[in-house]
């Protein structure tokens, strides 16, 4: 009999050290998880922070860095307003309400994740849009924020498992006139239109040839956008409709 407790004892010692190795392991993978997503959205977490940062605030919203000069707010503050002008004008009024972080040194935009003209973070919450030195006029301001606009009226995980990347930006750019991105100056063959369509994630679409491939998003999206049921399409995917029985069925 004591031999058989003795085995029992020992049995019953040995599942609860894999018992509680198991947990070590499961908490170390949760942990690196958490660190590594933390890691990637570091820049839209610093936004959170963005009041107590010591960055002047120029409103709710938006936010000077030191390097800005105060004398810029109120031609800033023209340029944000004709933004979203244009986006109300051109797919109706707006919801998102973005930060936006805007500094005119390229060291400090690259700090926040961004080149030297935008960049937009995402956050289930909220969007960060970070506006460079040649980022500060209406067209990249305006189309930063139909990025906004775009996962706030689908949702943070619509935007990233269901919209394409090639139709997230080829949709910004339809606010977007900066002359290499305008249609009529645009000059691609219908094969490599239908390639970028392929591009679904940013890795593809951000690689090779970069400004063709916007390119090639702004006139992919000219047939499956009809500016007047813009939102309502938006709001049929977040509703669980497919993008592509949204969209297709516009083309």
């Amino acid at each position: 009999m004591k031999i058989i407790s003795a085995i029992n004892n020992k049995t019953i010692k040995i599942k609860t050290q894999v018992k509680r190795r198991i947990s070590i392991i499961l908490l170390s993978v949760i942990m690196i998880f958490m660190l590594t997503g933390a890691f990637f959205q570091r820049h839209s977490l610093a936004c959170e922070l963005l009041p107590f940062m010591g960055y002047e605030e120029l409103n709710r919203n938006v936010f000077l860095a030191s390097d800005v000069s105060s004398d810029r707010i109120d031609e800033l503050t023209e340029m944000i307003d004709l933004a979203v002008k244009r986006l109300t004008e051109t797919y109706g009024v707006p919801i998102a309400t973005p930060r936006i972080v805007i500094t005119s040194d390229v060291a400090v935009a690259a700090k926040w994740g961004s080149n030297e003209t935008g960049a937009m973070h995402r956050m289930p919450w909220c969007s960060c849009i970070v506006l460079g030195p040649e980022g500060q006029n209406v067209d990249v301001i305006a189309h930063e924020m139909l990025h906004a606009e775009l996962q706030r009226r689908v949702g943070l995980l619509k935007i990233l498992n269901e919209v394409p990347v090639w139709f997230d930006e080829g949709a910004a750019l339809t606010l977007d006139n900066r002359e290499p991105f305008l249609p009529e100056n645009i000059e691609l063959s219908d094969e490599k239109i239908l390639n970028v369509m392929t591009f679904d994630t940013h890795k593809a679409f951000f690689s090779g040839k970069i400004r063709e491939n916007y390119q090639s998003a702004r006139m992919a999206v000219i047939p499956l956008i009809r500016k007047e049921s813009f939102y309502e399409d938006l709001d049929r995917i977040k509703s669980g409709k497919s993008f592509h029985a949204v969209f297709y069925k516009n083309k």
